[in-house]
């Protein structure tokens, strides 16, 4: 649970349209919509960590750098959407239409797709039916232990989870496309480009890939 008044962001709509078609930089832990209606609409760097979209309808909108983590999908329709960088993991899929619809670089976890309708994956996409926790160094470990209490990181669960045990989906993001080396210097420097909150996995590997091209 995070931390009553930490950058929580409010999303309820029901029965109704979205009054803005960009959406971004939110952090939508828990959010409740029922029938809403997010046509055209393009998502950005969003977290939707145990949020709730039941009877939505997603219709040609476009998701990158979103994740959907224990996200209950149920009966939403996703007709000809776009998802780029995204991540599902424990997704709630069932009677979902994703006719049409397009993933590229995306990851799935522990996610059953025979509920969805007309969902297509493609191979250049991740899927697995658990994360395994890759083999870390303790240089590595004392590194990404060093920010389990920032606060631009901790009330969003994105490095490290409830007890302070280490979040296997972005470690695994980070190891599998910056490799040990180039992850630990990245961490290093990492204080210099926390300009703001990190709230996804994504967003955190691409700071830290940044920060891995710093003079230490």
């Amino acid at each position: 649970m995070i931390p009553k008044g930490k950058g929580l962001s409010r999303l309820g709509i029901f029965y109704k349209k979205s009054r803005t078609q960009k959406i971004s930089n939110k952090f939508y832990s828990k959010a409740l919509c029922y029938k809403a209606v997010f046509s055209q609409v393009k998502f950005y760097n969003i977290n939707f960590k145990g949020a709730v979209f039941s009877n939505c309808s997603f219709k040609n909108a476009s998701f990158l750098n979103v994740e959907f983590l224990g996200t209950n999908l149920k009966s939403s329709n996703f007709t000809g959407s776009i998802f780029k960088n995204c991540i599902f993991s424990a997704t709630l899929l069932k009677k979902s239409n994703f006719k049409g619809a397009k993933f590229e670089k995306c990851i799935f976890i522990n996610t059953n797709f025979k509920v969805a309708k007309n969902l297509n994956i493609e191979n250049f996409n991740n899927l697995y039916l658990n994360h395994n926790f890759p083999n870390l160094d303790s240089e590595l470990i004392s590194l990404f232990n060093k920010y389990r209490f920032h606060p631009k990181l901790h009330n969003y669960r994105v490095l490290h989870l409830k007890g302070g045990k280490l979040n296997s989906i972005t470690i695994n993001l980070l190891i599998s496309n910056l490799g040990i080396e180039k992850c630990k210097k990245g961490l290093i420097n990492l204080d210099k480009c926390l300009s703001s909150r990190v709230i996804t996995s994504y967003e955190l590997y691409k700071l830290i890939d940044k920060a891995s091209n710093l003079s230490i």
